[in-house]
């Protein structure tokens, strides 16, 4: 489903610089942010509507993705997003894969 949405101007600059800031697309926000208010906001719940169970409103395949590399939450941990401290992640995560796969 497409969704067109008017965006203040203050609004629509910070979700840019998010977006820039974490290489995050403007969908996959407003995404994860609609089901989030969706999931936590009581007025939402119940009152005829659909109700959205926890694995409806699921991420998306792609965050999946970069959250097992360590490219989601890195600098709520502590591990940083500047571009050394992703490639490095993602190296070791790639590393991790090999050894388990020659393992095997």
């Amino acid at each position: 489903m497409t969704l067109t949405v008017r965006l203040p101007e203050p609004l629509e600059s910070a979700l840019e610089r998010f977006c820039t800031e974490r290489g995050v697309t403007k969908s996959s926000v407003v995404q994860e942010s609609l089901a989030t208010y969706l999931l936590t906001n009581p007025s939402t719940a119940g009152k005829g509507q659909a109700k959205i169970a926890p694995g409806q409103a699921s991420v998306s395949a792609n965050y999946r993705a970069f959250a097992d590399v360590g490219l989601v939450g890195g600098v709520a941990i502590g591990q940083g997003a500047d571009k050394a401290a992703v490639r490095a992640r993602v190296a070791q995560s790639f590393a991790r894969r090999r050894a388990g796969r020659s393992a095997e």
